[in-house]
């Protein structure tokens, strides 16, 4: 798996899982798209493990950690250890 988890069809793998445990509706208030970006390593047991959020919005950064930190991944073709970085697009509220 690449450091980027949107290459491959392994990260494509992780990216929906990861997509799939934070939801469709994230409940955080925007007037603009925004852009996040999430640090994660896999740990031994296969649970996701937040390193950082970066986001400017203090409540999707609570969010996020808050949904993914020690989630069991069910995706096998990841790197236990590995440094991973999922870009985040979070749309206009409407």
């Amino acid at each position: 798996i690449e450091k980027n988890p949107t290459k491959g069809k392994s990260n494509k793998e992780l990216r929906t899982e990861i997509i799939s445990l934070l939801g469709g509706e994230i409940p955080v208030q925007v007037q603009n798209e925004s852009l996040a970006e999430v640090a994660f390593i896999i740990n031994n047991n296969n649970e996701i493990v937040v390193l950082s959020v970066d986001s400017k919005i203090e409540k999707l950064n609570y969010f996020v950690k808050n949904k993914l930190n020690y989630k069991k991944l069910t995706t096998k073709r990841v790197k236990k250890g590995e440094f991973y970085r999922m870009p985040l697009k979070i749309k206009k509220s409407k």
